[in-house]
């Protein structure tokens, strides 16, 4: 394609043989047809530049979203005798991040490397990604453009986000039908008795050991106790995709439930619970999370997930009868809550709302090391 100098030089190049031929003048039909002449060697080492070069890729094949990378791009020259002069790169990875890079010379049967660092906003599973070479070499009269293929798969997992119910005290505990468990709210053990300090509650003054300390002309004594610290023996973990009420269905709900579902996992095997995992996207296929190994089998499946869009109420329902008595269960959607809470009749559980976090990946640029 001509640029606009090369449109230039041609319009100039066929007005001075115009002319030269009108006035037989053989210095003006010289110079057009050099002008001419060159628009064409141009154009052949234009596209002979970008012959026999190939992209390829260094880069994690397991990544967080929204969380920085180191990333390599090369540039092969397969040629044997000529060097590659002046190459611009456009790679479309993860389909999400437009990556530019400049390679301004790359040697014959050689290789040009380019570190960029950056990151994917949101998650995917690809294997391919899609790439564009440029140049304007060698005087910038035409763009010559080539495009391919990188095969290399890279899985995206879903940011992790934290659900704040989990911070609620005792809430994993008070999701268990285990008989005879101590509500969350409940002091732990007794640690011993400190002097008491602006913002203790009154209902936690050691009468006794207070009297004596008023005695000795000293202040207050406060009860102190270690917290409940206690944690379930395991902990069923369901996602599903159902919701009555006439809800409006959110694609983008669905990628913040993943990353709630992260969350939560991750969340449990920091503490060591052992969980295991439910979804309608799984085909209701139990995936137990009790080890990294397991945890990263986990991950994979966040990654490729897609929606369910056919989750009823007769399909979510069995599957929470089925779940143990000493298990804490957890229940995530990608629907409010109060649009499924209905379907789980008395069986206590801890319920994460969608609503929670206000989610959005950033725009992301990569940038030169």
């Amino acid at each position: 394609m001509l640029t606009a100098r090369g449109a230039i030089l041609l319009g100039a190049s066929l007005a001075l043989c115009a002319l030269g031929f009108m006035r037989i003048d053989g210095i003006l039909i010289t110079l057009g047809g050099s002008g001419i002449l060159l628009l064409g060697g141009s154009w052949s080492y234009s596209r002979l530049n970008l012959r026999k070069l190939r992209l390829s890729l260094r880069a994690p094949t397991r990544v967080y979203a929204d969380r920085q990378f180191d990333l390599r791009v090369l540039l092969h020259n397969d040629r044997k005798l000529l060097d590659a002069f002046g190459v611009r790169i456009e790679l479309r990875l993860s389909n999400q991040v437009d990556i530019h890079a400049f390679a301004p010379w790359t040697a014959a049967n050689s290789v040009a490397e380019v570190r960029l660092r950056g990151s994917i906003p949101g998650r995917s599973c690809l294997a391919e990604h899609g790439y564009t070479m440029e140049t304007v070499m060698p005087f910038g009269l035409f763009l010559v453009k080539a495009s391919g293929k990188i095969t290399q798969e890279i899985l995206v997992f879903p940011r992790p986000l934290t659900p704040r119910e989990l911070f609620t005290r005792g809430a994993l505990h008070d999701a268990s039908l285990l008989p005879g468990t101590t509500p969350g709210n409940a002091p732990g053990e007794l640690r011993g008795i400190r002097p008491w300090l602006p913002g203790d509650p009154a209902k936690h003054i050691h009468w006794p050991a207070s009297a004596r300390s008023l005695s000795r002309c000293r202040g207050l004594r406060i009860r102190e106790n270690d917290p409940p610290g206690f944690y379930p023996q395991h902990c069923t973990v369901l996602f599903h995709s159902f919701g009555m009420s006439g809800k409006l269905i959110r694609a983008d709900r669905f990628e913040w439930a993943l990353s709630l579902v992260c969350g939560t996992l991750r969340y449990l095997r920091d503490h060591g619970i052992p969980a295991t995992f439910l979804a309608d996207f799984n085909h209701w296929q139990p995936l137990n999370v009790a080890s990294r190994i397991s945890f990263g089998h986990l991950l994979d499946s966040l990654a490729r997930a897609k929606r369910r869009p056919d989750t009823e109420a007769h399909d979510l329902v069995p599957e929470l009868e089925r779940v143990p008595d000493n298990h804490s269960l957890i229940v995530l959607s990608d629907m409010p809550t109060d649009a499924w809470e209905s379907t789980l009749s008395s069986r206590p559980a801890l319920l994460i709302d969608i609503r929670q976090h206000r989610y959005g990946s950033k725009k992301l640029q990569t940038s030169d090391q």
